[in-house]
């Protein structure tokens, strides 16, 4: 079991408040008002386009809001200088799509990434010529079942297993808050399914908040404390999970057959 060096306390309030962000003319949030509490387990659900992964940037930071305003643990990001900036995004994880691993790279290297933000350049340098972290590396990977797998190579593993390296890389540094938008877009259903369910069994057990996106209802419904459902840039759903309607499903995904 990895050790936590936060706990529920140390997360900050996020909030959104009549965010709007467009890319050129295309609008892609309008109108969002938003609060997140620490340690919440939220999904965004809703058709693609409808503005999830947009909603996700904006709270780890990665864009600023055309109008509106972001505010991290009551600090507005636009105020936020790059210093502080960067340390905010420091204390969070994210599970991207694309995974961002290294193919020819050991798994213990590419979860070995997610520690490598917060050390110096001579530690950082170190660690290509030695394996560094052996220990916190193959806890992390034995609590995703891959405690056997540390010293292949990434290329060598199947996607369902590339997806739980990213979430031990993501967990790694114990994050405050972790982020992950659409994270099994690439997958099999019953892999997929099995990805979203260790993802937030990890929240829980690291008391981490989760912002994910996904399609993945029929999942969410049951672990997380909160959907939020997006459509066309607006925010239509806001409740919590065990409130959640077949009816307003069918609402929300509506001529969309991406709803599992």
């Amino acid at each position: 079991m990895l050790v936590l060096s936060t706990s529920v306390v140390d997360v900050p309030h996020l909030e959104l408040t009549q965010v709007e962000r467009r890319f050129g003319q295309r609008v892609a949030l309008a109108g969002v008002n938003l609060a997140f509490a620490p340690g919440e387990k939220v999904a965004f659900i809703g058709p693609s386009g409808s503005g999830k992964s947009t909603l996700i940037r904006l709270l780890a930071g990665e864009l600023s809001p055309t109008a509106g305003e972001v505010r991290i643990g009551g600090r507005s990001l636009m105020a936020m200088s790059s210093k502080e900036l960067r340390r905010y995004r420091s204390s969070c994880g994210s599970v991207e799509q694309d995974l961002g691993l290294v193919p020819q790279l050991s798994v213990h290297r590419n979860v070995l990434a997610g520690l490598l933000p917060g050390w110096g350049n001579l530690r950082v340098m170190w660690s290509l010529l030695w394996p560094l972290e052996r220990e916190r590396v193959g806890a992390a990977l034995g609590e995703v079942g891959l405690g056997d797998r540390q010293w292949d190579t990434a290329s060598e593993l199947s996607g369902g297993q590339r997806q739980r390296v990213a979430i031990a890389r993501a967990l790694i540094d114990n994050p405050k808050i972790v982020f992950a938008d659409e994270p099994t877009s690439s997958l099999d259903p019953a892999t997929a399914k099995r990805v979203v369910e260790l993802l937030l069994e990890q929240g829980e057990r690291h008391q981490t908040s989760v912002l994910l996106s996904t399609h993945w209802v029929s999942v969410v419904r049951r672990r997380v404390d909160r959907i939020v459902g997006l459509r066309d840039g607006r925010v239509v759903l806001d409740l919590p999970a065990s409130l959640v309607t077949d009816t307003m499903l069918d609402d929300l995904y509506a001529g969309s057959i991406e709803r599992h």
